[in-house]
C-alpha cells in the first residue's frame, strides 16, 4: 500500500519538532473535532500556512521505492468563495497579458534595484530557489510559474546579465504557450485551456495539410477539454454545459467560453458553490501545466459545500481525474455523508490533540463507520429520486387523516403499544405497518427532533386543512418542557398563538394552534413517576416513550438501566435506543398500560 511519511523539523502550532506520521493507502479521510489539527497536518504537508513550516515528505510507492516531492496542491472550500462572475475574456493577447505579469513579477522580484541590502536578499532568493515564497515562508500562489521563469532566466543569461534585463528580454526567453498560472483562480483558466486546445488542433491541420494525413475532427474532439467537461456534467447530472465545439478565426476564438441551459448563456453566478467546486477540480486536472507535476492533493473540508449527490461526484472526480492517474488523495472533511459515501479502498484516520505532545492519528477501519453509512445511504437513498421523495412528501402533508409526529425513531414503539392494547396478535417486523393501518385511525410518523416538532406548529407556511388534524407529541424532559412552554407565550401580534393549556399530567398536557388544526401534547406522567414532576417544573423528570413501558420489564431487560441514583427509574441504555422496539413485538399486553392514557387523549383530541 503507498504511503505518505511526514517529519515535522521545527515546531509548527499544535505539532512539535520531532513528531513522525505516516499515512496509507490512494485515497485517505481524516476526520476530528474543530481544533485538533487537521487543516494544520495539511499546511505542514503542502508548506502552506501563515508562519514559516520545516518538513519533510516522503512518497513511499507499493514496491518500496521512495519519491520526495514538493509537488502537492492544497485546496480549501474557502477557495471558491470568490470566484467571480464569469470564465474571462480570452484571445490571442492573452500570451501579452501574460508576459506582462512575468514581467512584473520579475521587477518587483529580482531585478536590482539601487538598495544593495535589496539587491543581496534578492540574488540570495534566486539562488535558493525561494522567491516563490514570502518573508513569512508563504507559497505564492503562482509559484510554478515562477519556477518556470526562473529557470528560463538561469538557461538564457549567464550571472552578470539575469538581475538587469528590459521587458522584451523577458519576452524573447518565453515559449509562445507560456501561460502565467494563479492557482487560486483556476476557474478563469477555462478560456486558456479552450484557446490552447484550439491553437494544437490548427497546428495538428497545419501539419496534416502538408502530408497525406487526414485531419479527423470528430476523433480530435472526443477529448477537447470541452467535450471531456460536457461528459462530466452529463454523467454528474448537472444541467449546465458548454458547446459541443469552438470555432478558431485566426487569431481567435469565435467566441470566449460560456455555460449553457440549452439556448440561454449562464454565468458562474449561476452554479452553486458545490457545482463550482466540483467544475475547479476537474479543470486542475484539464490545465496540462499545473496537473502534469501533482502527485498530492489535499482537500482541507472541500466538502463543505456539497449536498449528498455532489459527494458522490466529487468522489467520482477525484478517481476519474486524480487516483487513476497516480495522484494521492487526503480529504479532512466534518460531513458524515462525506465519510459514508467514501469508496472502499478508502483509508481512515482520526486525529486528536494533546496537551503536551504533537496530535495523535489513528487509523480506523471501516466498519467503525458503518451504522453511519447505512444511515447515510437511507437517507441519501430516499432523496435520489427527487420526483418520488416529492410524491411521498405531498402525501404526508396533503392527505386526509389524523396524524401523530414523534420525537426520534420510536414511532414503532407507539404502534405496538397501541396493537398490543388492542389486542392484535401475531405482530411481526414485517407486518407491524400493515396491521397498524388497519386497526388504527390515524397514522404515526417518527424521525423527528424537538426542535423539528416545535417548528412543525410554528411555520408561517402551513395551511387549515381540516380534513388533517396533527399531533406534535413532546417527550417529558427538559428540553419538552421548554418548547411547550415556549409554545404557550408564543404571540402573532398581541394575540397568543395557542390556547390554554388542557388535560392534566396524568392524562398529557395539550395546547391548540389558534388557527389551524395542530396540538402540541406532552407524554403523560404515569402515577409510578408523578414524584418526580409537578405541574410547573420539569428539570428533574425525563419522561420519555421508553419510561412508558411497565417498570417490570424494563428491570427484567438486560438493555435497560436505572435514570441515576437520585431518579430511581429505568430507561433504555443509549447503544440500544433505536434497536430494543423489536423486543416488544413479544411482550405482554401489561406492560403497556401506561401507554392507555395517551392514547385516549389522542382520540380525544382528533374527536373534538
Amino acid at each position: 500500500m503507498n504511503k505518505l511519511k511526514i517529519k515535522i523539523l521545527e515546531n509548527y502550532k499544535l505539532y512539535k519538532k520531532g513528531a513522525e506520521y505516516c499515512l496509507e493507502g490512494d485515497l485517505i479521510l481524516l476526520s476530528g473535532i474543530n481544533g485538533s489539527g487537521k487543516s494544520q497536518l495539511l499546511q505542514i504537508i503542502a508548506k502552506n500556512g501563515k508562519n514559516k513550516i520545516d518538513r519533510e515528505i516522503t512518497l513511499i510507492n507499493e514496491d518500496g521505492s521512495t519519491v520526495s516531492t514538493e509537488n502537492i496542491m492544497l485546496l480549501s472550500f474557502r477557495d471558491n468563495i470568490n470566484l467571480g462572475e464569469d470564465f474571462g475574456q480570452f484571445s490571442v493577447t492573452y500570451h501579452k497579458n501574460y508576459i506582462n505579469k512575468a514581467w512584473e513579477f520579475y521587477k518587483n522580484a529580482i531585478k536590482f534595484g539601487s538598495s544593495n541590502i535589496a539587491n543581496q536578499s534578492k540574488e540570495k532568493k534566486f539562488s535558493e530557489g525561494t522567491l516563490i515564497l514570502d518573508n513569512n515562508g508563504i507559497k505564492n500562489s503562482s509559484w510554478r510559474s515562477i519556477i518556470q521563469l526562473t529557470e528560463l532566466l538561469r538557461r538564457n543569461y549567464n550571472d552578470d546579465k539575469k538581475f538587469n534585463l528590459s521587458q522584451q528580454d523577458i519576452e524573447t526567453i518565453l515559449p509562445a504557450d507560456f501561460v502565467w498560472r494563479d492557482e487560486n483562480d483556476i476557474i478563469q483558466q477555462v478560456g486558456n485551456i479552450f484557446y490552447i486546445a484550439c491553437c494544437k488542433r490548427v497546428n495538428q491541420q497545419i501539419r496534416c495539410s502538408k502530408s497525406t494525413d487526414v485531419f479527423d475532427n470528430s476523433k480530435w474532439l472526443e477529448t477537447a477539454p470541452w467535450t471531456i467537461l460536457n461528459e462530466l456534467f452529463e454523467k454528474l447530472k448537472f444541467k449546465y454545459r458548454f458547446k459541443e465545439d469552438y470555432e478558431f478565426i485566426t487569431p481567435n476564438m469565435e467566441e470566449n467560453p460560456k455555460l449553457r441551459d440549452e439556448e440561454e448563456i449562464r454565468s458562474l453566478l449561476d452554479l452553486s458553490d458545490g457545482e463550482k467546486a466540483i467544475l475547479k477540480l476537474a479543470l486542475i486536472a484539464l490545465d496540462e501545466e499545473i496537473s502534469k507535476d501533482i502527485e498530492v492533493m489535499l482537500f482541507d473540508e472541500y466538502d463543505a459545500p456539497l449536498n449528498p449527490s455532489l459527494t458522490e461526484a466529487f468522489y467520482y472526480v477525484i478517481e476519474k481525474f486524480y487516483i487513476k492517474k497516480g495522484i494521492r488523495v487526503i480529504i479532512t472533511t466534518h460531513s458524515p455523508a462525506t465519510i459514508s459515501l467514501a469508496p472502499d479502498y478508502a483509508q481512515f484516520y482520526e486525529i486528536f490533540s494533546k496537551e503536551d505532545s504533537s496530535p495523535q492519528i489513528v487509523k480506523v477501519c471501516q466498519y467503525e463507520y458503518e451504522e453511519l453509512q447505512k444511515a447515510n445511504k437511507k437517507f441519501y437513498d430516499k432523496i435520489k429520486n427527487q420526483k418520488e421523495r416529492i410524491s411521498e412528501l405531498e402525501d404526508i402533508i396533503h392527505a386526509s387523516g389524523n396524524k401523530v409526529f414523534v420525537e426520534d425513531r420510536y414511532d414503532q414503539i407507539y404502534k405496538i403499544a397501541f396493537l398490543k392494547l388492542h389486542d392484535v396478535d401475531d405482530i411481526t417486523e414485517e407486518n407491524l405497518e400493515e396491521k397498524f393501518c388497519a386497526t388504527c385511525n390515524f397514522s404515526i410518523h417518527g424521525n423527528y427532533s424537538c426542535g423539528g416538532l416545535y417548528n412543525q406548529l410554528i411555520n408561517t407556511n402551513i395551511t387549515n386543512e381540516q380534513q388533517c388534524k396533527i399531533i406534535c407529541l413532546f417527550d417529558f424532559d427538559n428540553e419538552g418542557y421548554r418548547k411547550f412552554e415556549d409554545l404557550k407565550s408564543k404571540k402573532e401580534n398581541t394575540n397568543k398563538l395557542f390556547s390554554e393549556k388542557q388535560g392534566i399530567l396524568e392524562e398529557g398536557i395539550y395546547i391548540k394552534h389558534s388557527k389551524v388544526t395542530r396540538y402540541a401534547l406532552m407524554l403523560p406522567i404515569p402515577e409510578r413517576l408523578k414524584k418526580y414532576v409537578s405541574e410547573k417544573t420539569s428539570s428533574d423528570c425525563f419522561i420519555e416513550v421508553e419510561t412508558l413501558l411497565s417498570e417490570e420489564y424494563l428491570k427484567n431487560n438486560s438493555k435497560a438501566e436505572l435514570r441515576s441514583e437520585v431518579l430511581t427509574f429505568y430507561k433504555m441504555k443509549d447503544n440500544h435506543k433505536h434497536s430494543f422496539w423489536k423486543d416488544l413485538l413479544n411482550a405482554d399486553k401489561a406492560y403497556f398500560e401506561d401507554f392507555r392514557p395517551l392514547f385516549v387523549q389522542i382520540e380525544k383530541i382528533f374527536n373534538e
